[in-house]
Parts: structure tokens; C-alpha cells; sequence
């Protein structure tokens, strides 16, 4: 017997073996297939040289050419942002050390080493429009490991772009917010001791961050009549006992109701000043309470102008009732007009002469 006679008789074939790896292989050409012709990726495949030689129907879609509009005619470079790619070649030539040229050498440098690369790149679409896509780049190689050509796999990102991009501008909103010297930005835990203590609360409250942090809740630095006031109120209003102390100044913001409130504010020498204060309850993943956003802003300035309104209007209830008085006592019959002539007022007098009230 032959030495290949001997090993096929000592070794029995293993036909699990071959079934699962036969649905292995057909569930990954599956895969494989249903990602190349997917319409959410765009596939394209190129030969060695970057000359198109697939556009799957997501590369049409999102891209807008028919798939006969590049293959055999054009590289993934000429559907791409040229200002883009000349900077890519110049990172690149400077990362290796060696001169890569701008254009279809600069998007597959890195797979051609059998290096990973995915990179963000702005396509341009027939109709020239342009979207940001993030691409995966994969040198496609022979039997021999000879490289044949390239598959590039892109997704459109302009949603993501967006998103990106609204993040941007909400966190620079809130950075400015909470590094204004015009808003007081108190942080707590979850038990109201301050963790953050912004410019704007150093510079309305008088304090230096480090006086307060770790060290008090912002009950300590307000006025403690109004704390057990709103602590009595909101008793009634939700009826159950709330303690006061940092819990009243919370309560509501840790049952997920918005709050805005006037409270008095005291300042590291004594002195007060009225704030509307807005609260946040700051909560994990989990959305378990972690602690809790005070922002306040001075309210002096519109008390003030609250102050002089009331004022003003005492005035002129008091002028009024001196004129009505004038009026009155007097012995004869007395009217007042606009500038119009149309009379705006009589006295009773005039009512008794002319038999009319002062409405009519």
C-alpha cells in the first residue's frame, strides 16, 4: 500500500467538517454580496493602475452616475475634491517620507503597504454637489499576493457631519454660557455640594472657587428664611414634606419639573442681591441623578426698574387724587379737556348743572 493509500485509510473524512465550512464560505459570499450591492455603501473596485472597473448601484445613488458613465474611463481621484487629495498626498509624503502624487496613488498609498486605512474624503457627484464620506480602502491581491486592483467602500456622512456640527455649536453655546461672568454657573453632586463654581459666580457672589468647592451646597450661600419659605410651599404645592436646605432649592428638578425661581442670594461679605434661578437635574446613562446645574443671573437691575415702576405709578395715583381733589372742592362748575377739546373730566358741579355723570 502506497503512503497516500495509508493516510486516506487512517484518516476518515470529516463531512461536518466541509458542511460547515461550505455554509461558512456561503454566509460569507452572502455578506459580501449584500454589501457590494447595497444601496447604503458605494463599492468601488479599480484595477491595479485605479481605473474603475465596478460601481455598485450605491455608488451610483449616491454619486449619480450610471455605473457605464466611469468604468474603464476614470480613477476614484476624479470624483473626488482635488484640493482634498493634494493635502492627503502631502500628510502622506511627509508620514513616509516619500514623494506620493496627488491623485489615485495618494487614496490607496496605505493599503498598498497592507496598511488599514480609512479616511474621511468629500465625493463629488455629477451633478456637482459634493457630500462628506468616510472610506475603507483594501488592496485586492492574486494567488501570489500580487496587488490587481482596489476596493474602496464609502458611506455617505453627511448626517453624521450634521450632527457633528450641531454638537459643535450647542457645546460652544453652553461653553459660553457657562464661562460667562453674566451667569452664575453652580455644579453639585448628587448630595448639593459644589463641584463647579464658574467666573460668573466668583465674580456676582465674591468668592473664589476654591472657598466653596467641596465645602458647602448652595443653600449655605442663600438667603435661609426664603429657603424654608419655598421649603414650606412646596410642601403644601406637592404635598409631601420637603426638608429645608439644598433639597428645597432641587425638588422639583429631581422630579423632572422645570424650575425657575427668585431667591436672594448672599455674598462673601454679606451683602444680597436678588436672582432668578434656573435647575437642572444632571443625570447618567442610567438617567440616575448625579447631581444638579444651578445657573443664575443678577436680578438687581429689573427690580430696580420694578421699584421705580411702582413708584412712578403711586405718583401719578397720588397726583390723581390731588387734581380730583382740587376739582371737587371747588364751588363751581369745572370740566378739563384734551388738547382736542374732548372733555376728560367734570366735577359735581358740572354733573348737578348739566344733569349728566361724569361717565356720560
Amino acid at each position: 500500500m502506497s503512503f497516500f493509500r495509508k493516510a486516506a485509510a487512517t484518516r476518515a473524512p470529516d463531512v461536518n467538517y466541509d458542511v460547515r465550512a461550505a455554509a461558512a464560505l456561503l454566509q460569507e459570499g452572502a455578506l459580501q454580496s449584500a454589501i457590494f450591492n447595497s444601496a447604503n455603501f458605494s463599492s468601488i473596485a479599480t484595477d491595479a493602475e485605479g481605473v474603475i472597473q465596478i460601481f455598485n448601484v450605491g455608488a451610483e445613488r449616491m454619486l449619480g452616475y450610471d455605473a457605464a458613465d466611469l468604468v474603464n474611463k476614470t480613477t476614484p481621484a476624479d470624483i473626488s475634491d482635488s484640493a482634498e487629495i493634494v493635502a492627503r498626498a502631502t500628510a502622506l509624503s511627509a508620514e513616509f517620507a516619500t514623494p506620493i502624487a496627488p491623485g489615485f496613488e495618494a487614496l490607496v498609498f496605505k493599503a498598498s503597504r497592507t496598511i488599514e486605512d480609512i479616511y474621511e474624503l468629500t465625493y463629488i457627484r455629477k451633478d456637482g454637489s459634493r457630500f462628506p464620506a468616510v472610506v475603507s480602502v483594501t488592496a485586492l491581491r492574486d494567488a501570489q499576493d500580487a496587488i490587481i486592483g482596489y476596493l474602496l467602500i464609502g458611506t455617505d456622512n453627511t448626517a453624521r457631519k450634521r450632527a457633528e456640527d450641531a454638537l459643535l455649536k450647542a457645546g460652544a453655546l453652553q461653553s459660553a454660557i457657562f464661562n460667562s461672568a453674566n451667569f452664575s454657573s453652580i455644579a453639585t453632586d448628587a448630595k448639593g455640594v459644589i463641584q463647579i463654581f464658574n467666573v460668573g459666580a466668583e465674580r456676582m457672589l465674591g468668592y473664589d472657587a476654591a472657598d466653596v468647592m467641596n465645602k458647602i451646597t448652595p443653600a449655605d450661600i442663600s438667603d435661609p428664611e426664603e429657603v424654608i419659605a419655598r421649603a414650606r410651599a412646596l410642601s403644601v404645592e406637592l404635598g409631601t414634606p420637603i426638608t429645608p436646605g439644598f433639597e428645597a432649592l432641587v425638588f422639583k428638578a429631581s422630579r423632572g419639573i422645570e424650575d425657575i425661581y427668585e431667591l436672594t442670594y448672599i455674598r462673601k461679605d454679606g451683602s444680597r442681591f436678588p436672582a432668578v434661578v434656573s435647575v437642572t437635574a444632571l443625570r447618567d446613562a442610567q438617567e440616575a441623578i448625579i447631581g444638579y446645574l444651578l445657573i443664575g443671573t443678577d436680578n438687581t437691575a429689573r427690580m430696580q426698574v420694578e421699584d421705580e415702576r411702582k413708584k412712578l405709578d403711586q405718583r401719578l395715583r397720588d397726583h390723581h387724587f390731588y387734581t380730583r381733589s382740587l376739582i371737587e372742592s371747588n364751588i363751581d362748575a369745572l370740566m378739563t379737556t384734551d388738547p382736542r377739546g374732548i372733555i376728560t373730566d367734570v366735577n359735581k358741579q358740572t354733573e348737578a348743572l348739566t344733569g349728566c355723570t361724569r361717565d356720560e
